[in-house]
């Protein structure tokens, strides 16, 4: 049988290999493969790291996510490849997983101003914006497993994925969903569409044995991003799951206001998902995406 993949973007700084670190169970769910990718950039060539040429840059690379694998993963028992490609860093990421077909990209997000700052800021969003997979960023350290996830949810029709994944994540993990949305102030909310919406979705969690609660903010002084990390730093939140591209601009490659501030400003990780299914085949149930394929 095929072995599933999750690509692990590495530099060798502390973050990306805590985000190496927490991949192992979410490859362990989805007997996935871990395959570690480093991009070579042209300033690396003459940094102090590797030589000016880039055969034997390659080949030191090589050696050197050997040295992670044989350090790092030792007794994991779990399935570790490399690649090593010289290129512009997002555009290496994205065909790579184009490649391999990955089941996950995960990028840890430096906040070192020392060293190789691969995957960090622009280079995240990119490759979140023309992803054609989930990427899950990691900032922080942060513990093992999913146990409280943070389920963001508008009036979007793409929905679905969201709350497929959570169940999915859930249903493993046991987790805990706390949905959270913000509504304007001056409405009353149990008359709203987006409440009738929550109370379907809470329905399809209970129908599958995961603990859910919601959380709704009325909003006021500050933007809704802010309400949701607030909210995930008042959990201890281990996951956060978000929508990147706004309905009916999903080939533009656009992320949205909310969902950038989120990807940039969360200390939690974030998994980011891209709407996969024509808008005219959505029900909440019925068109449930499942990437993990155990539905």
């Amino acid at each position: 049988m095929k072995k599933n993949k999750i690509l692990v973007c590495i530099d060798f700084q502390p973050q990306s290999l805590m985000g190496l670190h927490q991949c192992y169970d979410l490859a362990r769910f989805t007997n996935s493969e871990i395959v570690l990718l480093y991009v070579i950039e042209s300033s690396d060539l003459f940094s102090n790291l590797f030589s000016s040429n880039i055969d034997k840059a390659k080949v030191e690379v090589e050696n050197r996510l050997d040295k992670v694998i044989a350090d790092e993963c030792a007794g994991s028992e779990l399935t570790f490849s490399k690649v090593v490609k010289s290129g512009k860093v997002s555009d290496c990421i994205i065909e790579t997983a184009r490649e391999v077909r990955a089941r996950f990209i995960i990028m840890g997000k430096n906040g070192s101003t020392q060293g190789i700052k691969k995957f960090i800021g622009s280079n995240t969003t990119k490759v979140i914006s023309e992803s054609d997979f989930p990427v899950i960023s990691i900032k922080g350290k942060h513990s093992i497993g999913y146990k409280n996830i943070v389920l963001t949810l508008d009036l979007s029709k793409s929905t679905r994925e969201k709350v497929a994944s959570a169940v999915s994540f859930a249903k493993y993990f046991g987790s805990h969903i706390h949905i959270v949305s913000v509504h304007s102030v001056g409405i009353i909310f149990q008359a709203t569409n987006l409440y009738n919406r929550i109370k379907k979705i809470e329905k399809i969690f209970h129908a599958n044995d995961i603990e859910c609660t919601h959380q709704l903010y009325k909003r006021q002084k500050k933007d809704d991003y802010e309400y949701v990390l607030d909210y995930a730093h008042e959990l201890n939140a281990d996951l956060i799951m978000i929508m990147t591209h706004q309905e009916g601009r999903i080939s533009d490659y656009y992320i949205g206001a909310f969902a950038h501030h989120i990807i940039n400003e969360s200390e939690v990780p974030v998994l980011s998902l891209t709407p996969t299914i024509p808008i005219e085949q959505e029900t909440i149930v019925e068109s449930l995406i499942d990437p993990f394929n155990i539905f």
